[in-house]
């Protein structure tokens, strides 16, 4: 056996939260490069038809589950939606989460117990739920979890986000110990990425990457890209992992 051959996915079905954003399609089109089938999730349509679109002219198929992460009865009727397009979930992707709704950064203790508690729902509970509803369909697999690099380095008005990140680092860590050796549950910790979301929340251009990455520090003097992201989570979801449970992997340039 090869070892490019350790990084194929074929008869995999991957679900992917977030799916029609910039990681949650990278991941998607990656997974389906190595030869995965795939479900994508997420609040609007037509960003997941274009991931659909991406999948299958890749010559895999492609379930677009247009749910809400969050609400009575979402985390069961995503599964129940990919179990019924694709007929089984292998590979699981909580990637979902960040600044919950039109909410802004601000201090901790500035903070509403109703905004506390919606950055505490999308980044974490929303998470255990999926997970919850996700692991009694899946006979052996994989998880992967969406951290942060705020996990480790919280910065001012970042501190539920900072909070709900660190518990998914530890949460993967106690997922793994309790559903090893069938199903290895892992976390990837991106540094800054610029997605569309990234971009308009910060109101920066592609013309700003080189100050944004200066500034954040960054040893290797560039800002991440979704496929920096998406090849780590190919490892963790392949047979190349297959020895790599209870860590959350920093994909960040050096920080």
């Amino acid at each position: 056996m090869s070892i490019l051959s350790l990084f194929g996915m074929e008869g995999e079905v991957a679900l992917i939260t977030g799916g029609g954003g910039g990681l949650g399609s990278a991941m998607a089109r990656a997974f389906a490069d190595c030869g995965a089938d795939v479900a994508v999730v997420g609040r609007t349509a037509a960003p997941l038809e274009k991931v659909r679109a991406d999948v299958e002219a890749r010559g895999r198929r492609c379930a677009v589950i247009v749910r809400d992460v969050i609400g009575p009865g979402s985390a069961e009727a995503i599964v129940e939606d990919c179990m019924t397009s694709l007929g089984k979930l292998t590979v699981l992707v909580n990637n979902v989460g960040g600044i919950a709704g039109d909410e802004r950064p601000l201090p901790a203790l500035e903070m509403t117990e109703e905004s506390w508690a919606a950055q505490i729902e999308i980044n974490l509970n929303s998470v255990w739920r999926l997970t919850k509803m996700a692991v009694p369909h899946m006979t052996g697999g994989v998880i992967i979890n969406m951290s942060s690099i705020k996990a480790f380095r919280p910065s001012g008005g970042s501190g539920a986000y900072a909070a709900a990140k660190a518990a998914i680092n530890n949460l993967t860590l106690a997922l793994a110990s309790d559903l090893a050796p069938g199903i290895r549950v892992n976390a990837i910790a991106p540094g800054p990425v610029p997605t569309e979301a990234f971009m308009i929340k910060r109101n920066v251009s592609e013309a700003d990457f080189p100050r944004v990455a200066q500034e954040w520090g960054i040893p290797l003097g560039r800002l991440g890209t979704p496929d920096d992201v998406a090849c780590v989570a190919v490892l963790l979801a392949s047979r190349a992992g297959s020895w790599i449970t209870g860590q959350t992997i920093v994909v960040a340039g050096g920080m």
